[in-house]
């Protein structure tokens, strides 16, 4: 297993005015709110377009489920993953990078209510 590498990403804010800089070890892992105060789950991924010089945020998707429940999944042999079917109330929620509010790296939150956020497609 490789090293982990502690990496930079600009962010916009949620306006698109200006970019900031954070570390992903800031963010990854850390409980998310909605508009309205109510927990979605922890951040988990970071879906990111590479350019020439730097990536661009495209989403970050959210789970619900901690991550020893992820790490249990992941550890299922394949076979095992393919009969147990996900339901669609525990894939991530997919959040476009202009709906999440990362003004406070420790406290991450969308700009919109959960009931309006949309989970990830297989």
């Amino acid at each position: 297993m490789g090293a982990l590498v502690v990496r930079e990403i600009r962010v916009p804010d949620s306006w698109g005015e200006m970019m900031r800089r954070i570390q992903l070890f800031e963010i990854l892992g850390r409980r998310v709110i909605d508009s309205e105060g109510e927990t979605i789950g922890h951040l988990e991924e970071i879906e990111a377009e590479q350019g020439s010089e730097s990536c661009l945020i495209q989403a970050y998707l959210v789970e619900h489920r901690k991550m020893l429940d992820r790490l249990s999944t992941w550890a299922l042999t394949s076979s095992m993953q393919k009969a147990l079917s996900r339901r669609s109330a525990s894939k991530p929620f997919r959040i476009p990078w202009h709906q999440m509010d990362l003004s406070d790296p420790r406290h991450p939150r969308t700009l919109i209510p959960k009931s309006e956020l949309h989970r990830t497609v297989d």
